[in-house]
C-alpha cells in the first residue's frame, strides 16, 4: 500500500476562492459515496534522466525511481512517478523540492540530468470513495477497472478536457495531478459528474 501521501502536504489553497465543504447528492442518497479534496502544498519537481543515472538520483532524493513507465514508488514521505523511459515527478514534502534541487543540481551528474521545479504548475487532488471509479470513467478513457488500474499504477491521462496525472493509492483512493489552471474546471466537472453518486467537497488537507 502506498503511503498517506495526503500527510506531507500544507500550503496555500488553490480553491480558496471557493466556498468549502460543497455537498451534492440526490435526495434518495443519505451519505456520499465520493469525497474529493486538495492535498497542499506538495513539492513537485520534474526529473529528466536515462538508465545509467537512475540509481544515482534515486541515492540522493532518497526514493527509488520506478523501473517501468506508468508506476509510482514511495519512501519516507517522498514518492516518484514514472512518466514515461527516461522523465519522473516527484512529490515531496513543503520545502522539499527546493533541497532536492539544490542537491541534485550540484551533485557530479547533474550535467547528465535535467531538474525542474514544476510546484506552482500543478496542484494535487485526493478522490476517494465507493464509487470514485465510476466517477472517473465517466470522463477517463483508460481502463480503471481495479484489474487493470491498481495500486502503485499512473497514467497520463484526460479526464474530460482536464489533462492529468492519475495515482491509484488504493482501490478506492486516487490522487489526481493536474495544471493549477485547469483545477477549477476540473472540480465543477467532478461535483456535476459525481452528483448522482452523492460528493462531498470538502476543505483541503
Amino acid at each position: 500500500m502506498a503511503e498517506n501521501i495526503s500527510s506531507v502536504a500544507f500550503g496555500s489553497a488553490t480553491f480558496e476562492n471557493r466556498t468549502l465543504p460543497i455537498t451534492k447528492k440526490p435526495a434518495t442518497i443519505e451519505v456520499v459515496q465520493i469525497e474529493l479534496s486538495e492535498i497542499l502544498h506538495l513539492g513537485k519537481l520534474n526529473i529528466r534522466c536515462n538508465s545509467i543515472y537512475r540509481d544515482k538520483v534515486s541515492k540522493l532524493i532518497q526514493c527509488d525511481l520506478p523501473l517501468e513507465p506508468n508506476y509510482m514508488s514511495s519512501k519516507a514521505g517522498r514518492f516518484a512517478i514514472s512518466l514515461g523511459p527516461d522523465e519522473y515527478l516527484i512529490l515531496a514534502e513543503p520545502g522539499g523540492e527546493n533541497q532536492l534541487e539544490k542537491i541534485l543540481n550540484s551533485s557530479n551528474i547533474a550535467k547528465h540530468i535535467s531538474v525542474v521545479n514544476v510546484s506552482d504548475a500543478f496542484c494535487a487532488i485526493l478522490l476517494s470513495g465507493t464509487k470514485v471509479r465510476e466517477l472517473l470513467s465517466k470522463g477517463c478513457p483508460i481502463d480503471l477497472d481495479p484489474n487493470s488500474f491498481q495500486e502503485n499504477q499512473s497514467a497520463q491521462c484526460d479526464i474530460a478536457l482536464a489533462n492529468v496525472i492519475l495515482l491509484c493509492l488504493e482501490e478506492h483512493e486516487f490522487v489526481c495531478i493536474c495544471r493549477t489552471s485547469f483545477a477549477d474546471y476540473f472540480l465543477d466537472w467532478c461535483i456535476d459528474a459525481g452528483q448522482e453518486f452523492g460528493i462531498l467537497v470538502s476543505n483541503h488537507i
